[in-house]
């Protein structure tokens, strides 16, 4: 099967829009792992109607005059990874869930593990949400795109007037996620007691990806 594709540049990297006939397949990362989304043969067909319509409706989001996405979409995976990539799309702007309330959506409150590892398979990033999926301890946990991008999209989402806010909140938020760091290592007790590596809540999720 041959795919179209179409690059666009946006604020969170250049996004590549993929095609199958007339339905989005997937929206892939700058620097996506090749074998995170699996697709067939790709040519790049900039005159695809649904690439371009794909193309404008993100652009409004970016600028924050769309809330919602309507285009027709074509998901390719397994029965229960589509189930996690439907749950996706009933999350509202704004708002986040977590990998086990994903799980309890779809029937299968055991599956947490196996939802975050289909939330991390998410073929069409953005418009199915899943940068909405955090840890169950709030973490932002893993993500495709990179958690500055996660940061970006959530805080977007949040509120923000415009991109330029935007990127001076995820700034500061950087800057003092880095101070903290510098402070707790200037405590005395960060000084005479052996590092531990105990991972924080939430970690387990990072390994999923998103």
């Amino acid at each position: 099967m041959t795919y179209a594709y179409k690059l666009m540049d946006s604020p969170v990297g250049q996004l590549k829009l993929v095609a199958n006939g007339e339905r989005l397949a997937a929206i892939l990362w700058q620097n996506d792992k090749p074998n995170r989304v699996r697709l067939g043969e790709l040519i790049e067909a900039n005159d695809r109607p649904v690439l371009i319509d794909t193309e404008r409706q993100l652009n409004e989001y970016f600028a924050g005059t769309r809330r919602e996405f309507d285009l027709p979409l074509a998901f390719q995976g397994t029965e229960f990874q589509k189930q996690v990539w439907a749950a996706l799309l009933t999350i509202p702007f704004g708002q986040t869930r977590s990998y086990a309330e994903i799980a309890v959506q779809i029937g299968n409150v055991n599956a947490v593990r196996a939802a975050g590892a289909a939330n991390g398979r998410n073929p069409i990033s953005i418009v199915a949400p899943c940068h909405r999926v955090i840890g169950a301890s709030g973490d932002l946990t893993g993500f495709a795109g990179g958690l500055a991008n996660k940061m970006f999209l959530l805080s977007l989402e949040a509120g923000q007037t415009s991109l330029e806010a935007q990127a001076d909140r995820q700034t500061d938020m950087f800057a003092e996620e880095g101070k903290a760091k510098v402070e707790a290592q200037a405590r005395p007790e960060a000084q005479t007691k052996p590092a531990r590596h105990a991972p924080r809540r939430g970690t387990q999720s990072s390994l999923f990806g998103t």
